[in-house]
């Protein structure tokens, strides 16, 4: 099978929206066409996103600028790697499961292994242990924003019948038992969600209710309900919750490293991540009402 460069999107042409991420890992298509003819599999190159996060930890936990940099370097990396796995197995036609899990899995490993060691840095340099309250607020944060981001991505993709391996409830179902009792699917896939469901579950119940209770403030009368396309339709919302995504996060933890400014760096993703959120949903309640009202 020739490559086919169409077939990286999550999307087709007609349901796809501007998402930010896209422009921080943009030479991944030339890494993927590469890839491709190679017997390299998209696990593979999951594994090495999680090594890649693993050396910027270890280097993070260097007591010098220098550990920054490689730090931030090395993150990088991994939110390069952790996209060119996704798209080569799209092109590959290997999306699967167990990859949307072991990913998963990776990214809050990694997450939770750099908030640790770069809050360790704060505490150490200035022997405030305030920052460790600091630190965990603003990896709690960055939880809920990918939650958010994921949320709406994955109700937008399931009205329009796509890329329909991710739900926005991972919880196992009575098919997902049968499917482990005949084999279709492996013990290893049933650990991972699992585990998604344990390190992941209660972020996705907090956006579940917050997204009930924004559909009642949106509607006119507590009986009324909401379309799912107007609600959930939004190209344009997408593009404006899409710095909210697990890699800008991260690219925002690379840039504060490169100037050494990691306590402004969660500063910023607690107060400004969550501010623009907030506002996003405000916006996103008033525009539905509007729009209901003048639609009586």
């Amino acid at each position: 099978m020739s490559f086919d460069i169409e077939r990286m999107n999550k999307l087709p042409s007609e349901a796809r929206f501007l998402d930010i991420n896209d422009f921080w890992c943009f030479p991944n298509r030339w890494v993927v066409k590469f890839l491709y003819p190679l017997s390299i599999t998209p696990t593979q190159i999951t594994i090495l996103s999680l090594v890649a996060g693993l050396i910027s930890v270890c280097c993070y936990m260097l007591d010098s600028s220098v550990g920054l940099m490689w730090g931030a370097l090395f993150l990088y990396l991994k939110i390069f790697l952790d996209n060119v796995d996704g798209n080569l197995a799209r092109v590959k036609g290997e999306v699967s499961r167990l990859g949307r899990f072991l990913d998963s899995l990776i990214d809050f490993i990694v997450s939770f292994l750099v908030y640790l060691v770069l809050t360790l840095r704060l505490v150490s340099e200035t022997s405030n242990s305030l920052y460790w309250v600091l630190g965990g607020f603003a990896f709690l944060s960055c939880l809920i924003h990918c939650s958010y981001f994921v949320f709406y991505l994955v109700q937008y993709t399931s009205i329009s019948g796509t890329y329909l391996c991710n739900r926005a409830d991972e919880s196992i179902t009575e098919e997902d038992s049968k499917a482990y009792g005949r084999g279709d699917l492996s013990m290893l896939v049933c650990f991972l969600q699992r585990s998604h469901i344990f390190l992941y579950g209660w972020q996705d119940k907090t956006i579940e209710w917050f997204d009930r209770l924004s559909k009642k403030l949106g509607s006119k009368s507590k009986s009324q309900g909401l379309p799912e396309n107007s609600w959930y339709g939004s190209k344009v919302f997408l593009t404006l919750t899409s710095p909210l995504c697990l890699c800008t996060n991260n690219i925002l933890l690379v840039f504060f490293s490169l100037v050494d400014a990691i306590e402004f760096g969660f500063w910023f993703v607690v107060v400004v991540g969550n501010s623009y959120l907030l506002l996003l949903q405000i916006l996103k309640i008033i525009k539905t009402r509007n729009n209901l009202i003048l639609n009586v």
